[in-house]
């Protein structure tokens, strides 16, 4: 799956395929959201919950640089190629 066809899915499809095929990396806590790091084929993908409405914002695909910005001390380089 690329990018784009992953961008074709809808909400419900991206969750879907990113907790069936996808693999969770990290987690980490932004103000109001418990946001979850997935790697899914070739690229990243963060899943933004809000836990005081219990749904899920944003579903965002990150660039690797970002990924390592944000989560370079949580993630093992290792876990990125597993």
């Amino acid at each position: 799956m690329t990018v784009a066809q992953f961008n074709q899915l809808t909400s419900i499809e991206k969750v879907n395929t990113l907790f069936d095929r996808g693999k969770e990396l990290s987690s980490r806590i932004y103000i109001y959201y418990n946001i979850k790091l997935f790697v899914l084929f070739d690229f990243f993908v963060e899943i933004w919950y809000q836990q005081s409405s219990n749904r899920i914002e944003r579903i965002v695909i990150l660039k690797l640089e970002d990924v390592l910005d944000i989560y370079e001390k949580d993630i093992r380089i290792g876990d990125l190629y597993a």
